[in-house]
């Protein structure tokens, strides 16, 4: 019964799983001038409106440029962090840990909420700084959390027997243990990246009429015309991105060396 009943299992879980993303993906062929499913026809119509659409252009650029940036800031600022957590152990590591893991724990509308209260006051509330700032909070403690399996798993004997040999703490580090981690390093950007590139709720808050990222087109345009099939393509591209960055972070970084730890 094991051997049956578990090839059904992972059937019937990864169909949930992808089911909506397929409907999604196949209703945006549609030939009609609504969303249907299953789709009236096959027809890349919407796909080529979307191109010829500046708005959706304009938003698809936003939202790639504020999560690269987002993505390369969280990432750099993740390996020092995650560094010192690791290799300096106080009794305060739980809870500076924990502190930096706190913006992927609260409620996603009460951080967009909190940074546009709070970058408002500093001044540069509904600037493409804030947008990116909210993002790059999001984002780092995925980053960190992918340095820290690094890291974990990464052999300090080499960087010591590099120290003991005259190379200085800074040439260690950057000879040995960064090659080492390099893997746990571009997990951490591609996942940073997904969660910046997917975000809805903070971008709503930080957004502005002429900053307008693709999650944010996706919701106001749903409220105007919900059965609009040019929503289901651009969504269907929302997609198709993330999962072209999650496939290449897993292909070119092994990621199931995180998976198996």
């Amino acid at each position: 019964m094991r051997k049956y009943l578990l090839p059904v299992y992972a059937v019937a879980f990864f169909t949930f799983l992808l089911a909506p993303v397929l409907a999604l993906t196949i209703g945006s062929l549609t030939e009609a001038n609504y969303v249907s499913f299953p789709p009236e026809g096959l027809s890349l119509r919407w796909y080529m409106k979307i191109f010829a659409e500046q708005e959706s252009m304009y938003a698809l650029i936003m939202s790639l440029g504020v999560a690269t940036a987002a993505a390369t800031v969280a990432t750099a600022m993740a390996l020092p962090t995650a560094l010192a957590l690791h290799r300096y152990r106080t009794p305060l590591n739980k809870v500076v840990y924990l502190l930096v893991m706190t913006p992927a724990m609260l409620p996603a509308v009460f951080l967009g909420l909190a940074f546009l209260l709070f970058y408002s006051a500093l001044g540069f509330g509904g600037t493409p700084l804030s947008l990116v700032a909210g993002h790059i909070m999001i984002a780092t403690p995925f980053a960190v959390s992918m340095n820290m399996v690094g890291l974990a798993s990464n052999d300090g004997a080499l960087e010591r027997a590099a120290r003991s040999l005259g190379a200085s703490p800074i040439m260690a580090f950057r000879k040995i243990t960064v090659p080492s981690i390099s893997w746990s390093l571009f997990a951490g950007w591609g996942f940073a990246f997904m969660i910046s590139f997917g975000s809805l709720e903070v971008s709503l808050f930080l957004s502005t009429s002429t900053m307008v990222t693709l999650p944010v087109q996706i919701y106001t345009g749903l409220e105007w015309s919900p059965l609009d099939p040019s929503l289901t393509a651009v969504s269907s591209g929302l997609v198709i991105v993330t999962l072209t960055v999650l496939i290449l972070t897993a292909r070119f970084v092994k990621i199931d060396r995180f998976l198996q730890r």
